[in-house]
């Protein structure tokens, strides 16, 4: 009896050549190379879009105090605004700021004068792009050498470096931050930290 089962025919396998092979692999790292550039300014852009939401939400916080008391606050404790971060690592050391809260990443701190100004900063304190920092500032940030001054009130982004009072020194390329990945143009201000406006 015959197992209609069997496979009595003869099997052809094709096969990728080397080259198709070596084709297909530099195809791969061609994507690769351009996507986790992407990938990575995505994660950085996710990770400060919720220090940018924490800054906005102190800073006009820190306004509503200003305006009910006539004083900018020099305590979180001041303000009616939840700051979730419990650690207390400060991006800068400032002449006039209080004691900063801080998470993994990033640092906050309310700067009541002196080389800062009177304003808000959050700055990163950890990762690639450590040294770099947003802030608003309610009073100018002059660079004594040229006189100019970073925008008032509206949002600025820094590139710190050590020795401007900033503890942590970013130490990629001018504007690879800023410029690179928010867009930011360059403002003639400040000693060694540089300071962009945003769009």
């Amino acid at each position: 009896m015959q197992n209609k089962n069997c496979f009595t025919g003869r099997l052809d396998v094709k096969a990728f050549t080397l080259i198709e092979l070596l084709v297909v692999v530099l195809i791969i790292g061609i994507l690769a190379a351009i996507a986790l550039p992407q990938y990575q300014k995505a994660v950085e852009k996710s990770k400060a879009a919720q220090a940018l939401t924490l800054l906005k939400s102190v800073y006009q916080s820190a306004k509503a105090y200003q305006l009910a008391n006539g004083s900018w606050p020099t305590s979180f404790d001041e303000l009616a605004v939840d700051i979730p971060w419990t650690g207390n690592t400060n991006w800068a050391t400032l002449t006039a700021a209080t004691q900063g809260k801080s998470n993994a990443d990033w640092s906050i701190q309310l700067a009541t004068g002196g080389d800062y100004g009177v304003g808000v900063t959050v700055g990163r304190i950890s990762g690639p792009y450590a040294g770099a920092a947003f802030a608003i500032t309610d009073t100018p940030r002059t660079n004594n050498s040229t006189g100019t001054e970073a925008p008032v009130e509206e949002m600025i982004c820094i590139e710190g470096h050590t020795g401007n009072a900033v503890n942590y020194n970013f130490a990629k390329n001018n504007g690879d931050y800023c410029t690179k990945l928010f867009k930011g143009t360059l403002v003639p201000a400040g000693h060694i930290s540089y300071y962009y406006k945003l769009p």
